[in-house]
């Protein structure tokens, strides 16, 4: 039995277990096909699976900043 790796596009239940979005794990080989519609498929289980980029932090300007301009 070959595992493959998958990360979710929404939610969705595998194998009983509930799997968020953006959350990898993994399928088995028979199943990739189907999962293509609900999942991004991997094909290669030994290649890392990058996690949701984290969103970019907004921060206020200085006040010193905000008075010269």
């Amino acid at each position: 039995m070959i595992r493959m790796k998958a990360k979710a596009k929404h939610w969705i239940k595998y194998n009983g277990k509930w799997h968020g979005a953006g959350e990898a794990f993994e399928i088995e080989d028979a199943d990739a096909e189907e999962m293509k519609r609900t999942c991004e498929v991997i094909e290669d289980a030994e290649k890392p699976v990058t996690e949701t980029e984290e969103p970019v932090k907004r921060t206020r300007k200085r006040k010193a900043e905000e008075e010269t301009v």
